[in-house]
């Protein structure tokens, strides 16, 4: 069930595929899901809810949990209603470098539509296999 909460999307599902079904673009999410899966073929894709404002397919395990993103992944694939958001924790640096006019926010890169994908699919990859396990961006000092 897809609800707008503030200024985000949440989608309540069962499972992935539930999930991607009920996504904006279906097509988009899967194709960032299997970029994300060439980078961490070791992690399993799992789907993370916090029961209240966020969902996403989550990669790997939280390096710093707070309350309700406990089960949250180092990297989190959220469909958005206009963009497919990668949220991350660690650095960003790469990606800030790589991509340094483009929707990025602190923690996430917003892949815009398939365009963007498409033409920046190799930068991203890169961009994640350089995820560090540093602070998240709101724990920095």
């Amino acid at each position: 069930m897809k609800e707008k909460r503030g200024a985000g999307m949440y989608i309540s599902a069962e499972e992935i595929e539930d999930y991607i079904a009920q996504s904006p673009d279906p097509q988009l999410l899967r194709q960032v899901t299997q970029l994300v899966g060439t980078v961490f073929p070791e992690e399993d894709l799992r789907y993370f809810d916090n029961g209240r404002t966020f969902s996403a397919l989550a990669v790997g395990s939280n390096p710093h949990p707070s309350p309700g993103y406990e089960e949250a992944g180092m990297l989190n694939i959220s469909a958005q209603k206009n963009y497919v958001a990668l949220y991350f924790y660690g650095s960003n640096v790469a990606l800030q470098e790589r991509f340094p006019k483009l929707a990025i926010g602190r923690g996430c890169l917003r892949i815009k539509n398939q365009k963007f994908f498409v033409k920046y699919a190799e930068d991203i990859r890169e961009s994640l296999k350089m995820l560090s396990d540093d602070k998240p961006h709101d724990m920095r000092d």
